[in-house]
């Protein structure tokens, strides 16, 4: 406070506060609110403050009597500034931890200060700023109260880092205010008194401040949060979790905190003295905690710095160790290497366990090394004397060797080894072990070493592929640029020199000549229409009678200042001439290439004055070229890899819809509903007995499981379904899928138990897909034994069916596997070169070498015994077929039981590998072969029917190639005991191969939107190539076949001659292996060959390709077919079918005029062809006579001649046909689960 005081009163205020110092001293209390134990007691400060105001014993009494207190305790009596003599102050107490320092403009109050009323008149003294003597002072207006915040217990102490500190206070409930009618009254002069402690109302919970009371006792454990050890371990990573800081209480305002207008304390202005008090110790509490933390994490960061260092500094060390013994390891290899034998295996103790071990124990690329075999680890290869080593490198692409091995001592001690050198482009070493023919192969899967040191095996595939691809460009680039400088002579002939005249013009010249270097060029543009009078000119320059294409592309400008009149309109271009040529080869367009001027085809073409390259010239002729190449081939890839992306989409496209139509073909049976259900669904299966052999059932049961009928864990017992209505024709049935079903199975019965009947979907069961399982649909495992597989050994269409159906099920996602005897014309197919060396074994009599390779993206496995069995140079032809196909079925099963091979399926086709299903069941299932189930497909009845009939009796299941086929030979003999298992699948096309918009030899490639412009050209380049009329717009009808008795060979020769009575052009192409037959038809050819009749008798299937997009129609007329492949590539290639309906051609082709509803069933899996759309694609006859033939094919050449657009929409509408492996590959996936389970 600032005021003035008398000397008397401030004496008696001075020696009663230094009584008070004494009485505070000797009880153990810090005098003027000083600090006791890290705890301030403002409370005891404004005590002191108050007896220094206290004046003389008058105060006491005028309090004790309850006169008016002196103006000096009045409100506002504080706050005035002194006038007069400067105040005498208590000494300012030290500010407690967290308190603002004084002066700082913004300190908390810490002393209970009151406002006093002004002192009556016989004090002496005046306040500063109050009214003139003899005028009363009006008394100011109290401020209101505010709500004291209630009190916070302060928790016991706790020790982090040995630091004192209190953990968070938890907050308490407010305590209810005291009743004022229980409280004593205590006068402010008893309360600063230092004789007496005013004890604390009863309501107040804790002790009162003045008192020295020993620290009370701490709470429960449960109370506060243990104490933190003095710091977490100081590990990279570890952040310290920071200590919670209570927050601090609103510290009141001094003014709230006692009533001005009473001189006596009440218990509601001690409490708020109190809480006062509280909340400045607790905002001290939280500055301290904040302290605190801030020190505990500074800390830690610390220690964890310090341990990052550290860890850092062990890391560079161990590194450095590491490179110090690999640089030793490297250096050392060598004399590791030329160690003494027995010291390796000393050293090794043998290779312990293993069978074999190698020195060093890395090979290394560039270095010599060892590898040791332990004989009595192998069953093959113990007691044996002479054992070899089969090893090669990169998956045996490189460095095959094999070896005799040195024995460590004598033959009959249990070591050999075998010392070689790692070459540097290898990342693995493949090798096995061999001993009087067993093998020790790791179980077939040969054994393997990585390479260290060198190329990873991705990096050594690209620098092998760059460097093939470089010494390839090397090659062509040479040859290229030789044979420019050997025809140079040649190419000069006949090109102008100079200038270039046309038309009596000068068209192309130079200023000063064409010579190497920059030469300016002109041409003359005027009559030339070609980019509009004022459109830009482009020029494209080649050199050399344009020997690498198009070299230079360059926008010609008009010349300033040049004649320009009906015959001069001249543009110029600086144009940069190698030194290598010997003619500038020039044509023009437009900017936008829409129009070309390339001097009615024969170029512009000037000579170089002056040529005469050196050989550095041309080698860097040579360079530029390679470069030229590698940026084509570039161009390739990337347009391949579009094209690639593009029919990979409608790929899935085309496989989405042939699900569709599986399952609308189905959809008058079983639905589900949602029709694409998921794991954890809710589904509702509707059955229409109505339309199975159920239709007379009263009562339907439902027998379900999931994924193949695999889990277990998850099945459908026989249960009743339920009509929704009494009238209704379906039952239903609900269930929930569990999560990890990818599959759902059904059958459906009359009954349960013995003597029910069955709707079992002719054995296939009834299977809807499940989206979104927690598992994954495992693969299967399909192994094909056949003799023929496309393009590598293709007689007939059962090349094409190996090849195609293996492809259409490994894009199922499963595994497929070919076996093929090793013919001897394999070793000169340039589609075989590099084959791998997987096993060899001794069976049947021989030694058994098997390789494999990759075909058209199926590993194909090559069987190649020692007795020459296939040492021919073709797959049928000799009087031994049976038995040398025989010997194979049994190698391949010998192959498989060999490398402990155990496929789901083994496929094998016809006659030729019929043998397989007998062969399997008598004598490998029993002996370790066991796994597999056999498929047996029929291609074709007329040939080898005994072994076929052995086949349908030892497979699980038997197919053949079409249904109308299936139905055909039912009867017969070899199939008629097992009809029960024998299933009509219709084979289909590979659409990658036979696809005109990709297709390599074709003119131009085509879509069904182009086909006009596609055909067109591939029929010029026909009629081109066999001296047909060429350009004509007649009509083409095409065979391509072979020429025996079933593909209907008068039917043939008749289609010829009417052919071309009706104006059409004829082209046959095919070969008769019975040579009075192609007798015939080269008679037929030297009488009517000519310009609308062209006959190649050959098997030639490039030719093939060029015949199917040139024809307009393709006669098929078979006797019998049991599918046939050309009238599906016929119309993939827009070519309309004309065919005899017998077997597969009768399931394949429907009829314009008379089959528009079962071509809507067949293709679109609709029951309303006006609804689906007409799926028509073709003319078909039944009978075998001429009438038959000509009524079909008369009816295609009238829409040909009569209605050409609705022709052409026809040819487009059949090339949009889907007639690819996506429906019969879903429908052998099915078959073969049925032989599984069956």
């Amino acid at each position: 406070m600032a005021f003035a005081m008398s000397s008397e009163a401030m004496a008696c205020a001075s020696s009663r506060a230094n009584l008070s110092l004494r009485a505070s001293a000797k009880r153990g209390l810090a005098p003027f609110g000083g600090v006791r134990g890290g705890v301030r007691a403002p409370l005891r400060e404004a005590k002191g403050g108050a007896r220094k105001m206290a004046g003389s014993k008058r105060c006491e009494t005028r309090a004790e009597a309850g006169e008016q207190p002196p103006a000096w305790m009045q409100p506002g009596g504080s706050d005035q500034a002194s006038t007069s003599t400067p105040p005498q102050t208590a000494p300012t107490p030290p500010p407690a931890y967290g308190s603002p320092a004084p002066g700082s403009g913004s300190a908390i109050p810490s002393y209970i200060q009151r406002r006093a009323p002004p002192p009556p008149p016989d004090m002496g003294f005046s306040i500063p700023g109050g009214p003139p003597a003899g005028e009363q002072a009006v008394p100011e207006t109290p401020p209101p109260v505010p709500p004291v915040a209630p009190a916070v217990p302060v928790p016991p102490q706790v020790s982090v880092a040995n630091t004192t500190y209190a953990p968070p206070v938890p907050p308490v409930a407010p305590t209810p205010a005291p009743t004022p009618a229980r409280t004593p009254a205590y006068s402010k002069q008893d309360m600063y008194s230092t004789q007496a402690v005013v004890p604390p109302p009863a309501e107040f919970p804790y002790p009162y401040p003045a008192a020295a009371a020993p620290a009370p006792p701490p709470p429960a454990a449960a109370a506060f949060p243990a104490a933190a050890p003095a710091y977490p371990a100081a590990t990279p990573g570890y952040q310290a979790a920071p200590v919670p800081v209570p927050p601090a209480a609103p510290v009141p305002d001094l003014a709230s905190v006692f009533d001005a207008d009473s001189p006596v304390l009440t218990t509601a202005e001690i409490e708020r003295a109190i809480a006062l008090e509280t909340a400045q110790l607790a905002q001290a509490h939280a500055m301290e905690l904040a302290r605190l933390q801030a020190e505990a994490q500074a800390e830690v960061v610390r220690l964890q710095a310090e341990a990052a260092a550290a860890a850092i500094r062990a890391e560079r060390e161990a590194a450095s160790e590491a490179k110090r013994k690999e640089e030793i390891f490297l250096k050392t290899i060598p004399e590791q290497v030329r160690k003494d034998p027995w010291d390796h295996v000393k050293q090794t103790m043998g290779g312990g366990n293993n069978l074999f071990f190698t020195v060093p124990e890395r090979l290394v690329v560039g270095n010599p090394a060892r590898v040791y075999v332990n004989k009595q680890r192998s069953d093959a290869l113990r007691g044996k004397h002479n054992v070899r080593l089969f090893a090669g490198f990169n998956d045996w692409k490189i460095g095959k060797w094999d070896t005799a091995m040195i024995p460590v001592g004598s033959d009959a001690d249990d070591y050999a080894y075998s010392e070689f050198n790692v070459p540097d482009l290898a990342y693995g070493m493949n090798f096995v072990f061999e001993a009087d023919g067993q093998f020790e192969n790791s179980g077939g899967d040969n054994f393997f070493l990585d390479v260290h040191y060198g190329k990873s095996k991705e990096e050594v595939e690209k620098f092998l592929r760059d460097k093939a691809a470089y010494e390839k460009d090397l090659a062509e680039a040479t040859n290229a640029c030789d044979q420019e400088k050997y025809e140079a002579g040649m190419r000069k002939e006949g090109v102008a020199s100079g200038e270039l005249h046309k038309d009596g013009r000068v068209v192309f010249k130079s200023d000063r000549g064409i010579k190497p270097g920059v030469t300016h060029v002109m041409f003359n543009k005027a009559l030339n229409p070609i980019g509009g009078p004022e459109g830009a000119i482009r020029l494209h320059v080649g050199f050399n009678k344009f020997a690498q294409g198009f070299e230079l592309e360059l926008i010609m400008d008009r010349i300033k200042g040049a004649p320009f009149d009906a015959e001069n309109d001249w543009f110029g271009v600086d144009v940069q001439i190698p030194p290598t040529a010997y003619t500038v080869d020039m044509v023009v367009s437009d900017e936008s290439k829409d129009n070309w001027d390339n001097n009615d085809g024969y170029d512009y073409r000037l000579l170089v004055e002056g040529s005469n390259a050196s050989n550095e010239e041309w080698d860097a002729r040579i360079q530029e070229r390679i470069v030229y190449l590698s940026k084509m081939r570039e161009q390739a890839e990337a347009a391949a890899k579009i094209a690639w992306k593009t029919r990979l989409k409608k790929r899935e496209a085309a496989h989405k819809e042939a699900t569709l139509v599986t399952r609308r073909q189905s959809a008058h049976i079983i639905t589900c509903e949602p029709p694409y259900p998921k794991a954890g669904d809710l589904v509702k299966i509707s059955y229409h007995p109505t339309n199975t052999n159920l239709g007379l059932a009263t009562d339907v049961y439902i027998t379900g499981g999931f994924n193949r009928w695999t889990l277990e864990t998850a099945e459908v017992p026989a249960t009743m379904m339920t009509r929704p209505t009494a009238t209704a024709d379906f039952v239903e049935f609900e269930m929930v899928i569990p999560t990890d079903a990818w599959m759902m199975d059904f059958v459906f019965s009359d009954g349960v138990g013995p003597g029910s009947t069955y709707d079992n979907h002719f054995g296939r069961d009834y299977h809807f897909p499940v989206e979104d399982s927690t598992t994954e649909k495992p693969p299967l495992h399909v192994c094909h034994i056949a003799v023929e597989m496309a393009p590598i050994a293709k007689v007939g269409g059962l090349g094409d069916v190996v090849t195609a159906l293996a492809r259409a099920i490994q894009d199922e996602g499963n595994l497929v596997e070919v076996i093929l005897p090793k013919y001897q014309f394999f070793n000169a197919s340039p589609m075989l070169g590099n084959m791998e060396f997987e096993v060899e074994f001794e069976a049947l009599g021989t030694r058994i070498v098997v390789t494999k390779h990759v075909v058209e993206a199926i590993t194909v496995f090559f069987v190649e015994p020692g007795n020459g069995m296939f040492n021919c140079d073709s797959v049928y032809g000799r009087n031994d077929d049976g038995v040398r196909f025989d010997f194979f079925c049994n190698a391949a099963l010998e192959f498989l039981l060999q490398t402990n091979r155990q496929p789901d399926i083994l496929h094998c086709h016809d006659w030729s590998t019929a043998t397989v299903a007998a062969s399997y069941w008598q004598n490998y299932h029993h002996n370790g072969l066991w796994k597999p189930k056999v498929v047996f497909t029929i291609h074709n009845m007329n040939y080898g029917q005994m072994k076929i009939g052995e086949a349908c009796h030892h497979a699980q299941l038997t197919t053949t190639v079409s249904p109308s086929y299936a139905g055909e030979v039912s009867g017969h003999a070899a199939v008629r005991d097992n009809l029960h298992k024998f299933h009509g699948v219709r084979n289909g096309i590979d659409s990658e191969i036979w696809d005109p918009g990709t297709d390599q030899f074709l003119p131009m490639n085509y879509t069904a939107e182009n086909h006009l412009d596609g055909k067109r050209r591939a029929r010029e380049e026909i009629q081109q190539r066999f001296g047909l009329t060429w350009g004509s717009d007649q009509p083409m009808v095409a065979v391509v076949s072979r020429l025996t008795g079933q593909k209907g060979l008068d039917l043939i020769k008749h289609s010829i001659h009417h052919s071309l009575k009706r104006g059409a052009q004829f082209v046959l192409l095919g070969s008769a292996p019975d040579p009075k037959v192609q007798g015939d038809f080269q008679a037929m050819a030297n009488a009517i060959g000519g310009p609308n009749a062209a006959f190649a008798f050959a098997f030639d299937e490039p030719l093939s390709h060029l015949v199917y997009a040139a024809a307009d129609f393709v006669l098929v007329p078979s006797m019998f077919e049991p599918c046939g492949l050309t009238q599906m590539i016929s119309m993939r290639y827009g070519a309309v079918p004309v065919v005899r309906a017998t077997g597969g051609l009768r399931d394949t082709i429907f009829d314009v005029d008379t089959e528009k509803d079962r071509a809507a069933w067949e293709v679109d899996g609709s029951s309303d062809w006006r609804v689906s759309g007409d799926a028509t694609n073709g003319f078909s006859f039944e009978g075998t006579d001429t009438g038959g033939l000509e009524y079909a094919l008369d009816r295609g050449l009238d829409t040909y001649y009569n209605d050409p657009a609705w022709f052409r929409q026809f040819q487009e509408r059949i090339m949009r046909q889907d007639w690819s492996w996506n429906r019969p590959a879903l429908d052998y996936i099915e078959l073969y689960y049925s032989a599984i389970r069956g």
